[in-house]
């Protein structure tokens, strides 16, 4: 009975630091400190020792390629790649792949002018005016960090969150209106 405790214990631990990053996402001005302050509160909540950014080589990518490049955190952490490849590595839109295992497609994903020990990856795809556009990416040298039958529901939310935000941010840049497609709560506890 001890175990199932602890884990039910470990499990609201951290869904409250996920909850933590979606809250200090809504603050965000513009779309360069959105994902600043989503790459820092991926490595401090959860001590994740490679972030980095993927955008699609697609028209409404540019102003987020831009603004990215003109953060002096982000511009190294970020790399472009083309839909097709971009789709065959999630080929399942909006859901996170979690992988430990056949790497070398995923290392296509990091920047041109980084190079990291990754031996496990997650790889979380967010939206913009509801159109996958991109994905953040986590990795560790631990094989056993992200493994494929991880539950990635927290994942999910948070990628739904960053999405809503990022529309708000270019919305509001370009004055098209914002719908709020994403208003469900995720189900299970990423543990």
């Amino acid at each position: 009975m001890r175990k199932k405790e602890d884990i039910q214990r470990i499990n609201e631990e951290i869904a409250a630091r996920f909850r933590k990053i979606e809250a200090d996402l809504s603050a965000a001005e513009t779309v360069a400190v959105l994902f600043e302050i989503l790459f820092d509160g991926i490595e401090k909540e959860f001590s994740v020792p490679f972030v980095w950014l993927t955008l699609m080589d697609h028209e409404n990518a540019a102003p987020l390629i831009e603004a990215v490049n003109a953060s002096d955190i982000l511009k190294s952490r970020l790399s472009v790649v083309s839909p097709e490849l971009f789709e065959k590595i999630l080929p399942e839109g909006m859901k996170p792949i979690l992988a430990n295992k056949d790497l070398p497609p995923f290392y296509k994903l990091m920047p041109p002018s980084r190079k990291y020990f990754v031996r496990s990856m997650a790889v979380v795809p967010f939206a913009l005016n509801g159109q996958v556009i991109g994905a953040w990416n986590n990795g560790d040298a631990d094989a056993g960090r992200y493994k494929a039958d991880m539950d990635t529901a927290l994942l999910s939310s948070l990628a739904g969150k960053l999405s809503q935000q990022l529309t708000q941010l270019v919305a509001g840049k370009n004055g098209v209106p914002v719908r709020d497609e994403n208003n469900e709560q995720p189900g299970g506890i990423h543990g």
